[in-house]
């Protein structure tokens, strides 16, 4: 006997087993007997012709007769429908009543009439109803809103659209009408009506949306690419009601002014997804036909599942329910990988995975979705800045929209280091009336004062590995701000200056103490401005909280600082410091009396703990609010305790000077 190519068992033996299998023995044992798997034994079934529908119509193994010799009551155990119920279904079909109208009268799906005709080798003859190509004109316009007049009997009589409700403005409610007069006459048996309202049915919908109607028929053939079927996400509105409109935070909102860059910083559940959406759609509509967009996310899957067709993505947005899109909304070619809307702009899908896929292509406007989560961050990040070359709809320059949860990369830090850049924040109990209850308490319960907390919760930035400032010490540090009984007894001003108005940014902290504690008031500290008004800043503290000193570093500027801050009306001492450390050694001490528990921090310091926590780290930047932080804590607790006879951590510098014996640099050398 012969054997397949393609099979170690022979003809002969496959036969013998068959035969078995015939006679009733378990397929399923003898495919373990020998050792094939189920689709070698269907696949040499079915090329020796051995399957049970091969078996003559007497055999006892054969489980249904051919088609032709079942009776009418005869019934598939999986069937709705017996075959006589079949077949006057089919005779119905062949005379042109549309598959839709059969589905309401004999209550089953469009895909099982198909493969039902399909194993009978049935086919619809070309030209009748119900396919699509051969539907009359209709001007919706012209088409009557009011029922037509009825028979004695009850039934409806009059034009095809007669109890069809037509609204122009409202596409959704219009076809709804009519697939509703359709399944009603289906369920008359009027079929003749049925094919008329069909015909009307397409027509309508062509005039309501053009060439987008095609491939929405039974049998009209389909667009030339593949199109997500993403389902249309249910209005938030009642009928006849208006869209209501989406109202965002401020932080997810883009910033007002000239930026080439935005990020948004923020926590599980805190609305990121929601406004990198609002934003490229404003864009899109903004850029018009022919604008180009790019959406990139860490994967393909995160693009289409999150960005485009999830809960906050861009499919998701309320606006295109509004009357002025007339039903048309943003379809997602999966095919293409591309999102295109409405007014023709198309935004291109890429993946943090593929960097080389953002070469060639350009934009002026771009999306990035949970960049701490890339694999190949900065460098698909440099490629998309590249292909930003398109001036926007205003002669505008090109824009990026960073949104993620943020983690202690260093790719994070020199984004957020780069000039043109404007941040927002927003943590999760900010968004906690669009989650579900008690979502956010339940998380605070879990996690509340760790370093995860910190990151996934609250959006900060927290330390990296061996940080010398920890996230559990900000959570402390606040928690501990509830605890401080009385006012703040001396209040000091620690300022970490600059020199020149386009330099880093002047760090001004008062902080204050109580008791053995100190308590961090505020964070006063501006960029880009000239030294005149941050010395106005640091005196406008001054008075605000009575601070006795203002403890300023002079490395940058010299004397000039205490010119500049006698000239803006500082009227309390300043006291000059010098940096001959760096800054981790500096703030030791500082992190030392954290884990003492003797800081305290007010509310409102992120940006100030997120500094803190970044001490240590390579590419953190100057820190100038951390650095202004430690003069202020080591004036107050370090140096005061020193100066009063109390025990306090004293830093010695014994380093050998030119004609100098050992030098120690501090009080009572």
């Amino acid at each position: 006997m012969g054997t397949h190519f393609n099979c170690r068992l022979d003809d002969g033996t496959w036969r013998a087993l068959f035969g078995r299998w015939h006679a009733g023995e378990d397929a399923r044992a003898l495919r373990r007997e020998a050792g094939v798997s189920a689709d070698t034994w269907s696949a040499n079934a079915r090329r020796l012709g051995m399957r049970l529908r091969d078996l003559p119509p007497d055999h006892p193994r054969r489980r249904a007769p051919p088609h032709a010799a079942r009776a009418d009551d005869w019934k598939h155990p999986r069937s709705r429908l017996t075959e006589g119920e079949w077949r006057a279904l089919f005779v119905l079909r062949a005379q042109g009543v549309p598959d839709v109208a059969l589905c309401a009268r004999y209550g089953v799906a469009p895909s099982t009439i198909c493969s039902q005709a399909k194993v009978r080798g049935l086919k619809r003859p070309r030209g009748l109803a119900g396919t699509g190509r051969t539907a009359a004109a209709v001007d919706p316009s012209t088409a009557s809103r009011s029922p037509s007049p009825s028979r004695g009997d009850g039934e409806e009589t009059g034009t095809p659209l007669a109890g069809v409700e037509i609204v122009m403005g409202d596409p959704a409610r219009t076809l709804a009408s009519f697939d509703g007069a359709i399944a009603e006459a289906g369920r008359r048996a009027d079929f003749a009506r049925v094919t008329e309202a069909c015909r009307a049915k397409l027509s309508v919908k062509r005039a309501l949306f053009g060439e987008g109607a095609r491939g929405m028929e039974d049998g009209a053939p389909g667009p030339s690419h593949p199109v997500s079927a993403s389902p249309r996400p249910p209005s938030p509105v009642g009928e006849g009601e208006a869209v209501a409109p989406l109202v965002l935070r401020a932080a997810q909102r883009a910033p007002e002014g000239d930026w080439s860059t935005w990020l948004f910083l923020g926590g599980r559940g805190a609305g990121k997804t929601l406004a990198g959406a609002s934003w490229l759609a404003d864009r899109a509509e903004a850029l018009g036909a022919g604008g180009r967009l790019a959406l990139v996310g860490p994967t393909l899957h995160d693009v289409r599942e999150v960005m485009v067709e999830g809960p906050s993505g861009v499919l998701g947005l309320p606006r295109w329910d509004e009357a002025r899109f007339a039903g048309r909304r943003p379809v997602y070619e999966a095919g293409r990988r591309r999102l295109v809307f409405p007014n023709g702009a198309v935004a291109q899908a890429f993946s943090a995975e593929d960097p080389d896929s953002l070469r060639g292509p350009q934009f002026a406007a771009a999306w990035a979705d949970e960049f701490c989560a890339w694999r190949e961050g900065e460098a698909t990040l440099a490629l998309l800045r590249m292909g930003l070359r398109l001036a926007g709809g205003a002669g505008e320059a090109p824009r990026l929209c960073v949104t993620t949860t943020p983690r202690p990369t260093a790719a994070l830090r020199r984004l957020r280091a780069e000039p043109g850049l404007v941040q927002t924040h927003a943590a999760t109990h900010d968004n906690a009336e669009h989650l579900a209850p008690g979502f956010v308490a339940g998380l605070e319960r879990l996690y509340g004062g760790t370093r995860r907390a910190a990151q996934e919760i609250e959006g900060r930035v927290v330390e990296a590995e061996g940080g010398l400032f920890t996230a559990g010490m900000m959570m402390e540090a606040r928690k501990r701000a509830e605890e401080v009984e009385g006012a703040p007894g001396r209040v000091v001003i620690g300022v970490d200056p600059t020199a020149t108005a386009g330099g880093d940014a002047c760090g001004i902290v008062v902080v204050g103490r109580v008791g053995e504690a100190a308590v961090v008031l505020a964070d006063r500290t501006v960029a880009g401005v000239s030294p005149r008004r941050w010395a106005r800043r640091v005196a406008a503290a001054a008075e605000e909280f009575g601070a006795v000193r203002v403890v300023a570093e002079v490395n940058q500027g010299g004397d000039m600082v205490r010119a500049v801050l006698r000239a803006s009306g500082c009227a309390v001492p300043v006291r000059e410091v010098r940096a001959t450390r760096g800054k981790r050694l500096r703030a030791e001490p500082v992190a030392a009396l954290y884990e003492q528990g003797r800081v305290a921090h007010a509310a409102g310091l992120g940006p100030l703990e997120e500094e803190l926590m970044a001490l240590g780290q390579e590419g953190a930047g100057s820190l100038d609010r951390a650095d202004a932080l430690v003069w202020a804590v080591t004036d107050l607790l370090i140096d005061g305790a020193r100066g009063a006879g109390r025990p306090g951590v004293r830093a010695l510098d014994l380093g050998v000077r030119p004609g100098w014996g050992l030098a120690g640099r501090g009080a009572g050398w």
